[in-house]
């Protein structure tokens, strides 16, 4: 009778449950008598499959190994892909007898087609048919994209764009139509670029840059950089990168650029120019942008100051303390504004223009082109002078803006300047056209200052003529 124990709890003819501290006991006891296991050689017997790694220590299946990128072989839970520690002889039959694992062997079994004997098959036509129409629909879904991208658009016009090709009856499908598809596609579309970049400028022993920086709409600085290089004679521009430095000073946006050319993998030992503004955290004789560059990249690194800027810059120098000048600007903003906030005046001035059959309403002077914008209000103001004349002039009697800008536009010595700044404005706005294309060289840009600058010069003479015409009519 010394073996009968008693349990509380217990009932006749059940086997009593162990409490978790006695699971525990006799688990430690367990472990603390068990032999550690091994892999066993025999167990490869008639098992091609398994296979044994000595660094890891792990076993492993090599068909579900090779089979791991189908989902229906790489389940979860499958450690004999990855590579099982569990050395027991019941864990290799359970994943012998497992549904993966024969999927993976009759897939290893069978014998793969090449591509140009899938083709012939029913099977390799209809899934060839089936890409294709998935490409074209893509196509025009990145197609869709590229031109919101291209044209400076605002991703929500993605949407309506697919819309407009269903309605058009093109099959686009109805996944990929959001705003996130949309900048997913960006994304690869610039990697693609991005990449063409790297491989031409790979090709090329010589590169440039070029870079300018403004604030975005929330006050940040941005660094939108541009590569410039010569292939077989054609001078070539790329667009690298539009980020953010963490200051506009010139040793920051050194880093930034030299960070910016190593996510790129471009070879900074390539550059040899450079073109930026004339500020002086670019073009600083002692610790600007291009004197750091000079001094740790390459001594015989040349910068340029961008010729339409100079020319700007020239421009406004030449003409600052001309006190016409400053009517006319006056005139210029005034008259454009008055009619563009105005749908009164501006439908006052559209009646006029059609009466005298010529005419358009006052453009924007100011603007990214400089010249040219001002060529152009110079022109449509001398082009519109007559409607411009006629509806002020009425305006004027309840308008006291429009009465002021009536006496500046009526002013005989304004017209007489905005006469001769149109006839000085034709050359020196064609020289910023051709100097702002990406194409132009500066053996080019030489070459058309200097003529420009014979054709001013030949000007010159008839300006001094003009002016004393000018004058004996107004007495």
């Amino acid at each position: 009778m010394s073996f009968l124990r008693f349990y509380d709890g217990a009932k006749p003819g059940k086997k009593g449950k162990l409490t978790d501290d006695k699971k525990k006991e006799k688990a430690k006891e367990y472990e603390s008598r068990r032999v550690e296991r091994s892999f066993q050689s025999k167990w490869k017997n008639e098992r091609d499959w398994l296979e044994y790694d000595e660094e890891t220590k792990t076993m492993f299946c090599t068909c579900c190994r090779a089979n791991s990128q189908f989902r229906s072989v790489s389940v979860k839970g499958n450690t004999f892909v990855e590579g099982s520690c569990n050395f027991r002889h019941s864990a290799i039959v359970d994943h012998e007898k497992s549904t993966p694992h024969e999927k993976a062997l009759r897939m290893s079994k069978t014998t793969p087609l090449t591509p140009s004997e899938l083709k012939t098959t029913e099977a390799g036509n209809a899934l060839k048919m089936l890409q294709a129409a998935e490409r074209n629909k893509l196509c025009y879904l990145f197609r869709n994209v590229h031109a919101i991208a291209k044209n400076n658009r605002p991703i929500s016009d993605y949407k309506w764009l697919c819309e407009l090709d269903i309605a058009k009856q093109i099959e686009i499908g109805s996944t990929y139509i959001n705003d996130h598809a949309a900048v997913n596609f960006i994304h690869h579309i610039a990697k693609v670029e991005l990449s063409h970049t790297e491989k031409q400028c790979k090709a090329v022993p010589f590169l440039s840059f070029l870079m300018d920086g403004t604030t975005d709409i929330s006050g940040s600085e941005q660094e939108t950089l541009y590569l410039r290089y010569s292939k077989t004679g054609n001078v070539t521009e790329r667009f690298l990168n539009t980020s953010s430095p963490k200051s506009t000073t010139s040793a920051d946006l050194y880093d930034h650029v030299i960070d910016v050319l190593k996510q790129t993998n471009i070879d900074k030992d390539k550059l040899v120019g450079m073109g930026t503004d004339g500020a002086s955290n670019m073009t600083g004789s002692r610790t600007g942008l291009s004197t750091l560059m000079k001094q740790r990249i390459n001594s015989e690194l040349v910068n340029v100051h961008c010729l339409s800027h100079r020319l700007e810059l020239a421009f406004r120098d030449a003409i600052k303390k001309n006190k016409q000048y400053e009517k006319l600007m006056t005139f210029l903003i005034g008259v454009h504004y008055f009619y563009k906030k105005s749908h009164k005046q501006k439908t006052g001035l559209l009646t006029a223009i059609s009466t005298i059959g010529k005419g358009v309403l006052p453009p924007k002077v100011t603007g990214t082109r400089w010249l040219p914008h001002l060529f152009r209000s110079v022109t449509a103001l001398l082009k519109t002078f007559q409607a411009l004349e006629i509806h002020l002039a009425t305006a004027s009697h309840g308008n006291p803006k429009a009465e002021g800008l009536y006496k500046l536009m009526t002013d005989i010595n304004l017209l007489a300047f905005c006469i001769f700044l149109l006839d000085a404005l034709d050359p020196a706005m064609r020289l910023s056209l051709k100097l702002q294309r990406s194409d132009v060289t500066l053996c080019d840009s030489l070459c058309w200052i200097e003529s420009t600058m014979e054709i001013l010069q030949e000007k010159k003479g008839r300006y001094c003529s003009h002016r004393s015409i000018l004058k004996f009519a107004m007495k």
